[in-house]
């Protein structure tokens, strides 16, 4: 098969993707069937009963438990997946230079967040199930999109600083040109920040982070050294479009009705297979595994779904970019440019953008900067 390299890279890592989703859907659904669950369920809460704690405490002990050792074990069974596709293709296809000693140290690190978090968010979700067993999953999927909600409010003047180095924008010609491009967005109070990645992630970005007073504009370092000012003027104007059209909270909307789906799946998922299961009921949390497949195959169901109304969002932050600089060159040459360094598929079958890209193609964006018309400011495509 004659494919090119971006073809070849996004294929190798899609397929480790599958993979390592089936890894952990063969995990929980193995743990279930061969009596692991019920296994691992019992001993801690033995280990937890030398406590002697208070009923609350002993079951929010046991379910944290369980599901730190349960993500520890997946963790642990999907790490040469990991290693292939976050490292070794990364490095193989030049996208990145982290060392292998760093990318292990960071796994490593990743995991014992991963299971802390997935602990503590599986003792609320047990908590409101013991608490509300009819309407638990209604109550987790409103408190998931007031936490996303704050989340993404806080996360720029909280998270971003401490995780890395963000500061102003030290390019002062710069600065004032896209300053003056966030006043004709009409979005004064969007700052525009240089985020410094480190040498190990070479690919230019850029993002819109934040909610209201804290949104801001980062670009990382990469971008600012090698991409022209217009070219940089015109990634500002597509983030900014984002912002003109609200796409922030279309996207929190998405995420909490597939909050809701998932979590109703999971409710409909222990009634249906828990008695045969031998679960001691909805609480029992030897049943996550079938919740999580069940919650897990609705979100995977939405993907499609999630990447279209991506995909049309970025469209229109394409044509509004356009609309409010008036530089079809400079998307295009910014587009290829960015296409290059992400080895980004130049013509994915229409299966695989269904199911993978939260993008266009860029052939398809290129072929639209070129024959959009001339604009005459944001009101062109509101």
């Amino acid at each position: 098969m004659n494919e090119s390299k971006s073809t070849r890279y996004r294929r190798l890592r899609r397929r480790a993707g599958v993979l390592t989703i089936s890894v952990w859907a063969a995990l929980l659904a193995g743990s279930v069937a061969s009596g692991l669950s019920r296994a691992l369920a019992d001993g801690v809460e033995q280990i937890a009963a030398l406590a002697r704690t208070s009923k609350g405490a002993h079951a929010t002990a046991v379910v944290a438990g369980y599901v730190g050792i349960l993500t520890l074990m997946g963790r642990t069974a999907v790490l040469p997946l990991s290693w292939y596709r976050d490292f070794a293709l990364e490095r193989r296809f030049g996208v990145s230079r982290r060392r292998w000693v760093d990318w292990l140290r960071g796994y490593a690190q990743t995991t014992i967040a991963h299971a802390a978090a997935w602990a503590a968010a599986a003792a609320l979700l047990y908590a409101a199930i013991r608490g509300w067993p009819t309407w638990w999953w209604l109550i987790v999927s409103l408190a998931f999109a007031v936490l996303t909600l704050a989340a993404t409010h806080v996360a720029p003047v909280m998270t971003a600083p401490r995780l890395y180095h963000v500061r102003p924008l030290r390019r002062p010609g710069l600065r004032r040109r896209l300053d003056a491009l966030v006043r004709r967005a009409g979005a004064p109070a969007i700052a525009i920040r240089e985020w410094k990645t480190g040498a190990d992630a070479p690919r230019a970005n850029a993002a819109l982070v934040g909610i209201g007073l804290t949104r801001r504009v980062l670009l990382t370092e990469t971008l600012l050294a090698d991409y022209s000012d217009d070219e940089i003027e015109v990634v500002v104007a597509h983030e900014l479009a984002h912002h003109a059209h609200g796409d922030a909270w279309k996207t929190l909307a998405f995420k909490a009705v597939a909050a809701a789906l998932s979590c109703g799946g999971a409710q409909w998922a222990l009634h249906r297979f828990g008695p045969s299961l031998g679960l001691a009921g909805l609480a029992d949390v030897a049943g996550l595994p079938v919740a999580a497949l069940a919650g897990g195959s609705v979100v995977m169901l939405l993907r499609p779904v999630s990447n279209l109304l991506s995909r049309r969002l970025e469209r229109r932050a394409d044509r509004y970019a356009l609309a409010l600089t008036g530089k079809p060159d400079a998307l295009v040459s910014g587009l290829r440019r960015l296409a290059a360094q992400s080895l980004a598929e130049e013509r994915p079958s229409r299966v695989t953008e269904w199911l993978f890209h939260s993008h266009p193609p860029w052939s398809d964006r290129l072929m639209a900067a070129r024959s959009a018309p001339a604009g005459d400011g944001p009101a062109a495509v509101r």
